[in-house]
């Protein structure tokens, strides 16, 4: 093997292990400088927010509204998710989705709270109107409003009212779905003698005390949205640097994500849209808000007008999220997962999972089936990258013989090799070039596989009951039978030793290394991968497993086909 094919092996090597490693070995998660300045709140300019702090104090004095309404919780109740509204403000900040839980233990787990059960870290959304006018009284977080309904379901909408006593009066219908929508109407009338100008308002809202994102390379967690015909990614550090970031834009939607839930505003796809996404710092809190105003309205006397508003509370799952894309008409709702660079594979490829689990009736067996037919879809590059291995193997000892003829001579060195490959008809890169080609194609699927919901508490067999995280078990305390508490980075499990097994078998199968250097390199790298592995989901190392399983078995049919064949050439040879 002369210079060059070493360094292309090195290079490939060094790449996957700083692309699969990196989250390893670094923190990924988003900086947290200290609060720089504390940035003012400030809405949109001539626009005052009807439930901003400064608002607030400028009508504390004004007692005039009929503030004595009792304050009623009204409860949601779907197949999909429950929660309260209270008729005070109107906050949705209380939302648990049935049919995902904090543990294992569906029974007694809570169900996953998506406005977080941490109390401290304050997270809602809320919808309704703001005006440059401050002479106006506007509904804000302290209105009492009156219902008809203390229950909303899919088939119990409940109407809000409230009268500020001075010319407007102020309707909310909102109704819910089965799934993760709750549509807001806001209707406003004016029964006054003067024509006043509104603007509609919605914002998500949320705090931390601590850091607000654990992304890493493999997906995003922050505010996001598809404004102007795109996707955009405001990070929380981004929101920190800048204090506040403004799109216009005209319909999308726009809101906050985690990895597996996602809150966002979904307005009208014909209406100009004012987003902004702000930071400040409000006691020891990091205050993130996405908020949208729409173009000014103005209300004539003995008019009405009324704007209609989607918010999507729940689980990012794909078919949801695609369903939503068509029956409110807007575009790339899909986006609100973290496809990543590989769109145009991992899509699909979510979908296939999906299919395989809901076939299969177990995401692991899915996963490998999936790794089966991928492998089969890519069989014929791969079999002519093993066949350029194994020719690169049987010339090992030629190479050798020269590499030793010419070890003072790098020169000749070189032009010997070539000539060698030349006569012998190899291409040096032609094991490498296949491989590259199935590369994105594998490395989507791996992507697919950390983002995928349909992983999160999805059991496989024996020992595996989530296959989005690690491999529970450890050699160093024989798998548990030793009761003692090791730290995350000895926790290697019966997978990961498998994967590395498995990728060391791999080696002795291909080409060696003619340098000691790189041979003891190659030695040691799946002793490192085990380690890294041993920190990934259980997926994940159980789809690299089969993989590495499946390419053995391909490996060692290539190489018994090429002796096979060998013998036969000899043979006809000899007679």
């Amino acid at each position: 093997m002369n210079e060059e094919k070493r360094n292309v092996i090195l290079f490939f090597a060094i790449s996957i292990l700083i692309t699969i490693g990196y989250p390893y070995f670094f923190d990924t998660k988003t900086p947290v400088p200290q609060a720089i300045s504390e940035i003012v709140n400030t809405p949109p300019t001539n626009v005052v927010a009807a439930n901003s702090p400064a608002q607030a104090q400028d009508k504390s004095a004004e007692k005039t509204i009929a503030e004595n309404e009792p304050i009623h919780e009204i409860s949601i109740d779907t197949k999909s998710i429950s929660g309260t509204i209270s008729s005070c403000g109107l906050k949705i900040d209380n939302i648990s989705l049935k049919n995902y839980s904090n543990s294992l233990n569906k029974e007694k787990s809570e169900k996953i709270s998506i406005f977080g059960d941490n109390k401290k870290d304050v997270y809602y959304s809320t919808a309704g109107w703001c005006s440059g006018d401050k002479s106006l009284t506007l509904p804000d977080e302290n209105t009492h409003w009156k219902t008809d309904s203390l229950k909303l379901s899919e088939d119990s909408p409940v109407v809000l009212t409230w009268d500020n006593e001075n010319g407007l009066s102020f309707e909310k219908h909102i109704s819910i779905d089965d799934n993760f929508v709750i549509t807001v109407v806001d209707k406003v009338k004016n029964y006054g003698d003067r024509a006043v100008t509104l603007q509609s308002q919605t914002k998500v809202h949320r705090e931390f005390e601590n850091n607000g994102s654990n992304s890493t390379w493999t997906f995003y967690e922050g505010p996001l949205g598809y404004l102007n015909e795109g996707l955009e990614e405001i990070s929380y550090s981004d929101i920190e640097k800048d204090g506040e970031k403004r799109y216009n834009t005209k319909g999308g939607w726009f809101g906050i994500t985690d990895k597996y839930w996602l809150v966002a505003f979904i307005p009208q796809q014909n209406v100009n849209c004012n987003v902004s996404y702000r930071y400040f710092a409000r006691e020891n809190k990091k205050v993130y808000e996405v908020e949208n105003n729409g173009d000014s309205i103005q209300v004539a006397p003995s008019s009405e007008i009324s704007i209609t508003n989607n918010l999507f509370v729940g689980a990012k799952e794909i078919k949801t999220l695609d369903m939503y894309e068509e029956k409110l008409g807007i575009k790339h709702f899909d986006l609100a997962l973290d496809f990543g660079c590989l769109y145009i594979m991992t899509k699909p490829l979510l979908y296939a999972l999906a299919f395989a689990k809901g076939a299969l009736g177990n995401m692991g067996l899915g996963i490998l089936l999936i790794t089966l037919l991928i492998k089969l879809l890519l069989l014929p590059l791969a079999n002519k990258s093993y066949r350029s291995m194994n020719r690169m193997k049987e010339i090992q000892p030629k190479i050798q013989a020269i590499q030793t003829k010419y070890a003072d001579d790098k020169v000749k060195l070189g032009q010997a090799v070539s000539e060698l490959y030349k006569k012998e008809n190899i291409n040096p890169v032609g094991g490498c070039l296949p491989s590259l080609v199935q590369s994105p194609v594998l490395f989507a699927l791996y992507k697919v596989l950390y983002i995928s919901i349909e992983m999160r508490q999805a059991p496989f067999i024996g020992w595996i009951h989530d296959l989005s995280v690690p491999d529970p078990l450890s050699v160093f305390n024989l798998f548990g039978l030793i009761p003692i508490t090791l730290p995350s980075f000895l926790q290697i499990g019966i997978w990961p030793l498998l994967m590395g097994l498995s990728m060391m078998l791999q080696q002795k199968m291909g080409p060696k290394p003619t340098d000691p250097a790189q041979a003891s390199m190659m030695m040691v790298l799946p002793i490192m991968f085990t380690f890294m592995f041993a920190q990934f989901p259980a997926g994940l190392v159980i789809y690299w497993t089969f993989s590495n399983v499946l390419s053995i078995l391909q490996q060692y049919y290539i190489t018994k086909s090429c002796a096979n064949l060998k013998k036969e050439k000899q043979k006809n040879g000899n007679n």
